[in-house]
Protein backbone atom coordinates (compact mmCIF):
# COMPACT_ATOMS: atom_id res chain seq x y z
CA UNK A 1 0.00 0.00 0.00
CA UNK A 2 1.90 3.40 -1.18
CA UNK A 3 0.56 6.44 -1.21
CA UNK A 4 2.75 9.18 -3.14
CA UNK A 5 0.40 11.91 -1.62
CA UNK A 6 1.28 13.90 1.67
CA UNK A 7 -1.48 12.94 3.95
CA UNK A 8 -1.67 14.20 7.38
CA UNK A 9 -3.51 12.88 10.91
CA UNK A 10 -5.59 9.52 10.23
CA UNK A 11 -4.91 8.50 6.96
CA UNK A 12 -1.04 8.96 7.53
CA UNK A 13 -0.91 6.76 10.14
CA UNK A 14 -3.37 4.16 9.08
CA UNK A 15 -0.72 4.08 5.58
CA UNK A 16 2.17 3.82 7.64
CA UNK A 17 0.74 0.75 10.11
CA UNK A 18 -0.25 -1.03 7.17
CA UNK A 19 3.11 -0.86 5.53
CA UNK A 20 4.64 -1.75 8.47
CA UNK A 21 2.53 -4.53 9.54
CA UNK A 22 2.25 -5.95 6.21
CA UNK A 23 -1.12 -4.90 5.34
CA UNK A 24 -2.11 -5.40 1.41
CA UNK A 25 -4.30 -3.25 -0.40
CA UNK A 26 -6.03 -5.88 -0.80
CA UNK A 27 -7.06 -5.99 3.19
CA UNK A 28 -7.33 -2.59 3.72
CA UNK A 29 -7.61 0.41 0.84
CA UNK A 30 -8.56 3.83 1.45
CA UNK A 31 -11.45 4.67 -0.96
CA UNK A 32 -10.44 7.49 -3.31
CA UNK A 33 -12.49 10.70 -4.10
CA UNK A 34 -14.92 9.49 -6.51
CA UNK A 35 -15.58 6.52 -4.75
CA UNK A 36 -15.84 7.71 -1.01
CA UNK A 37 -18.53 10.43 -1.17
CA UNK A 38 -21.23 8.18 -3.13
CA UNK A 39 -20.80 5.13 -0.43
CA UNK A 40 -20.37 7.99 2.19
CA UNK A 41 -24.05 9.46 1.46
CA UNK A 42 -26.05 6.35 1.13
CA UNK A 43 -24.73 5.28 4.42
CA UNK A 44 -26.63 8.33 5.29
CA UNK A 45 -29.33 8.10 3.27
CA UNK A 46 -29.85 4.31 5.00
CA UNK A 47 -28.89 4.54 8.58
CA UNK A 48 -29.63 8.40 9.59
CA UNK A 49 -32.98 10.74 10.17
CA UNK A 50 -32.95 12.99 6.97
CA UNK A 51 -33.14 16.16 9.25
CA UNK A 52 -29.66 15.30 11.31
CA UNK A 53 -27.80 13.75 8.59
CA UNK A 54 -28.39 17.38 6.51
CA UNK A 55 -27.06 19.05 9.10
CA UNK A 56 -24.28 16.63 11.18
CA UNK A 57 -23.73 13.49 8.65
CA UNK A 58 -22.12 10.75 10.49
CA UNK A 59 -20.85 13.12 13.02
CA UNK A 60 -21.82 11.90 16.94
CA UNK A 61 -25.12 10.22 15.42
CA UNK A 62 -24.18 7.47 17.66
CA UNK A 63 -24.88 9.36 20.83
CA UNK A 64 -27.32 12.29 19.78
CA UNK A 65 -29.55 9.55 18.52
CA UNK A 66 -29.40 10.56 15.08
CA UNK A 67 -30.75 7.45 13.69
CA UNK A 68 -33.55 6.71 12.05
CA UNK A 69 -36.43 5.53 13.89
CA UNK A 70 -37.23 2.22 11.96
CA UNK A 71 -33.99 1.34 11.78
CA UNK A 72 -33.82 -1.96 13.70
CA UNK A 73 -31.43 -1.31 17.03
CA UNK A 74 -30.25 -5.22 17.37
CA UNK A 75 -27.94 -4.60 20.60
CA UNK A 76 -25.81 -2.32 22.31
CA UNK A 77 -23.17 -2.32 25.27
CA UNK A 78 -20.46 -0.46 26.15
CA UNK A 79 -17.06 -1.87 26.13
CA UNK A 80 -15.62 -3.14 29.49
CA UNK A 81 -18.90 -1.91 31.63
CA UNK A 82 -21.34 -4.46 33.12
CA UNK A 83 -19.67 -7.85 32.44
CA UNK A 84 -19.45 -6.51 28.58
CA UNK A 85 -16.57 -7.78 26.41
CA UNK A 86 -13.77 -5.20 26.46
CA UNK A 87 -12.45 -4.01 22.48
CA UNK A 88 -11.22 -7.10 22.30
CA UNK A 89 -14.77 -7.99 21.10
CA UNK A 90 -13.50 -6.52 17.21
CA UNK A 91 -11.56 -9.66 17.14
CA UNK A 92 -14.50 -11.68 16.96
CA UNK A 93 -15.87 -9.19 14.10
CA UNK A 94 -15.69 -11.25 11.17
CA UNK A 95 -17.82 -14.18 13.06
CA UNK A 96 -20.70 -11.86 14.07
CA UNK A 97 -20.76 -10.18 10.33
CA UNK A 98 -19.79 -12.88 7.57
CA UNK A 99 -18.96 -10.48 5.00
CA UNK A 100 -15.52 -10.35 3.49
CA UNK A 101 -15.65 -7.08 2.72
CA UNK A 102 -16.87 -3.96 4.56
CA UNK A 103 -16.47 -0.29 4.35
CA UNK A 104 -15.23 1.15 7.47
CA UNK A 105 -15.42 5.44 8.13
CA UNK A 106 -12.82 6.71 10.65
CA UNK A 107 -14.03 10.09 11.92
CA UNK A 108 -10.69 12.45 11.80
CA UNK A 109 -12.81 15.61 13.02
CA UNK A 110 -17.02 16.39 13.20
CA UNK A 111 -17.12 17.30 9.31
CA UNK A 112 -13.80 14.95 7.90
CA UNK A 113 -13.92 11.00 7.16
CA UNK A 114 -11.56 8.58 5.77
CA UNK A 115 -13.33 5.76 3.83
CA UNK A 116 -12.01 2.11 3.74
CA UNK A 117 -13.17 -1.14 1.96
CA UNK A 118 -11.46 -3.67 3.72
CA UNK A 119 -11.05 -7.10 4.90
CA UNK A 120 -13.01 -7.08 8.72
CA UNK A 121 -10.24 -9.21 10.19
CA UNK A 122 -8.06 -6.44 10.39
CA UNK A 123 -10.29 -3.64 11.93
CA UNK A 124 -8.62 -4.88 15.36
CA UNK A 125 -5.73 -4.13 14.22
CA UNK A 126 -6.46 -0.57 12.59
CA UNK A 127 -8.85 0.47 15.11
CA UNK A 128 -7.40 -0.55 18.53
CA UNK A 129 -3.06 -0.70 17.16
CA UNK A 130 -3.08 2.11 14.99
CA UNK A 131 -6.06 4.62 15.93
CA UNK A 132 -7.70 4.13 19.69
CA UNK A 133 -9.97 5.78 20.55
CA UNK A 134 -11.66 7.22 18.04
CA UNK A 135 -15.55 7.11 16.47
CA UNK A 136 -15.70 4.52 13.55
CA UNK A 137 -18.44 2.87 11.71
CA UNK A 138 -18.65 -0.38 9.73
CA UNK A 139 -21.14 -1.44 7.12
CA UNK A 140 -21.74 -4.15 4.78
CA UNK A 141 -21.01 -3.30 1.24
CA UNK A 142 -24.61 -3.80 0.66
CA UNK A 143 -25.82 -1.35 2.96
CA UNK A 144 -27.87 -4.18 5.46
CA UNK A 145 -26.70 -3.48 8.94
CA UNK A 146 -24.34 -0.53 10.33
CA UNK A 147 -21.88 -1.19 13.92
CA UNK A 148 -20.94 2.06 15.26
CA UNK A 149 -18.06 2.94 18.20
CA UNK A 150 -18.11 5.97 20.13
CA UNK A 151 -15.35 7.68 21.82
CA UNK A 152 -17.67 6.32 24.95
CA UNK A 153 -16.97 3.45 24.28
CA UNK A 154 -20.41 2.62 23.76
CA UNK A 155 -20.86 -0.13 20.55
CA UNK A 156 -24.09 -0.38 18.45
CA UNK A 157 -25.09 -3.31 15.90
CA UNK A 158 -28.38 -1.60 13.88
CA UNK A 159 -30.10 -2.53 10.80
CA UNK A 160 -31.07 -5.92 9.23
CA UNK A 161 -28.64 -9.30 8.81
CA UNK A 162 -26.95 -9.22 12.10
CA UNK A 163 -28.81 -11.27 15.25
CA UNK A 164 -28.29 -10.48 18.63
CA UNK A 165 -27.58 -13.87 19.66
CA UNK A 166 -24.80 -14.35 17.18
CA UNK A 167 -23.59 -11.47 18.77
CA UNK A 168 -23.74 -12.31 22.20
CA UNK A 169 -22.86 -16.52 21.22
CA UNK A 170 -20.08 -15.27 19.56
CA UNK A 171 -19.11 -12.60 22.30
CA UNK A 172 -19.79 -15.78 25.37
CA UNK A 173 -22.33 -12.89 27.02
Amino acid sequence: MTDKRNWNGIRATVVEYCKNNNISAGDFRFLNMFEWQNIYNHVLDTFLDYHYAKHNGLYWSNIENGFKNDINKVFCFQEGVNGYPSYEWIKKLPQIIGSDKVYLFLEESSDKYWAAECNPEVIYQIINEALYPLDYYITDKKFNWLITENHHDVVQFLGQGISEETIKKTLSI
